[in-house]
């Protein structure tokens, strides 16, 4: 009865020992690749697509101006002050400076109604910053291209105060 057992123990073994042996071959392989193969190259752009790159990336900034708004909170007087520039691509720069020194007004008040209901805690931290920035975008775009089409890329904030 203990011949029986032992062929069906050897398998098993065997089993391992080509499991073992393929894993130890694809680690060898996998190490080795780099050695044989340019692998940055392989994941590098062509000098077409960075040219591509750089042309699209042209942009301008246009300053727009401070705001200095109260914020909503129950017990203390806290504020938040921000200087607002506006990342435009540079072929429509100048349509852009026009159309923001045209509707400034009308751009502030937009911005000021969003931010009157903000709390510090909304205002606070990196998120949101980069959550005010987003907003004050869309705030933007809405009162410059009510129709879609905008050439805005993104605010930036020169500076950014909550006191």
């Amino acid at each position: 009865m203990s011949t029986p057992t032992a062929p069906a123990q050897a398998p098993k073994k065997g089993k391992k020992l080509l499991i073992l042996l393929v894993c130890v071959v694809f680690a060898g392989a996998g190490a080795a690749f780099p050695m044989f193969v340019n692998v940055p190259a392989l994941f590098a752009k062509s000098k077409e697509d960075k040219g591509k790159e750089k042309k699209e990336s042209k942009t301008a900034i246009v300053p727009f101006g401070e705001i200095t708004v109260n914020l909503s909170e129950d017990r203390l007087a806290r504020y938040l002050r921000v200087k607002v520039s506006v990342l435009v691509e540079a072929d429509s720069e100048k349509e852009v400076t026009d159309l923001v020194t045209k509707k400034k007004a009308a751009i502030k008040s937009a911005m000021i109604t969003h931010l009157a209901g903000k709390s510090v805690k909304d205002v606070s931290g990196s998120s949101g910053v980069t959550r005010m920035q987003r907003e004050l975008l869309e705030r933007m775009e809405d009162v410059l291209y009510p129709d879609g089409g905008s050439h805005i890329k993104s605010v930036l904030f020169e500076e950014y105060v909550v006191q």
